[in-house]
């Protein structure tokens, strides 16, 4: 089993150009900032809610859905000043599950991203990916820079009050622990940590026959 980051897609803004690719049945992760803000971004009707946090001059929404076709929309996000989207999948009969693993906000020259809780790692046979999203109120400090074992999806600002970075990491098999990257310049950040995990769709016998999935996939009972 293993999970893969099909595609994404960000930008300065409230809403995305165009969808990054996906298919029926991948999983779909909005965030959106709102820099300077404690208000937190509006998300379009049909997502659902992860996380969100605002105040302290920086407010972050997390959302995800399921694709119900090969052409979802982004919709708009109200008070959104930078919005990412990112499409992950898993193997046949399986469905990938997003989890917040951490989340802090601080004011320092050491912008990082906070300890899983113990015990709660993924294991067996499930396989495990990392998402981790930061905010701060410079632009100049750095974010391009390795976190760990992840890789840098991107870093954007714009050019005057702020930055976001995303990186990302597949086949994780260790619990993660408190994690580090040095700016240069002691500002406000936020950051989030988000988990996937990948779970097998078991099926069953019966006169119906098929398999239970959730709402939004097809080829089976919704139950």
């Amino acid at each position: 089993m293993s999970i893969s980051l099909v595609s994404s897609s960000w930008t300065l803004g409230d809403t995305l150009p165009t969808m990054p690719t996906h298919s029926v049945g991948n999983l779909i992760v909005g965030i959106a900032t709102n820099d300077n803000s404690n208000i937190v971004p509006s998300k379009p009707a049909d997502w659902i809610l992860l996380w969100t946090l605002g105040g302290a001059a920086s407010a972050i929404a997390v959302y995800y859905k399921y694709a119900q076709s090969n052409a979802e929309t982004f919709g708009t996000w109200t008070n959104a000043d930078h919005v990412l989207a990112t499409v992950w999948s898993g193997s046949p009969n399986t469905v990938v599950w997003p989890w917040l693993i951490s989340q802090v906000t601080g004011t320092s020259t050491n912008m990082n991203w906070p300890a899983q809780v113990l015990n709660t790692f993924r294991t067996s046979s499930e396989d495990n990916a990392l998402l981790a999203y930061g905010h701060n109120r410079s632009a100049t400090n750095n974010l391009g820079q390795t976190l760990g074992a992840l890789t840098n999806l991107f870093e954007q600002g714009d050019g005057a009050n702020y930055q976001v970075c995303a990186k990302y990491q597949l086949g994780r098999t260790t619990t993660w622990t408190n994690t580090t990257l040095p700016m240069g310049l002691s500002v406000l950040f936020r950051t989030v940590l988000i988990g996937f995990t990948e779970q097998t769709v078991y099926g069953f016998t019966g006169s119906s026959g098929g398999l239970f999935l959730p709402i939004g996939f097809t080829g089976g009972m919704n139950e």
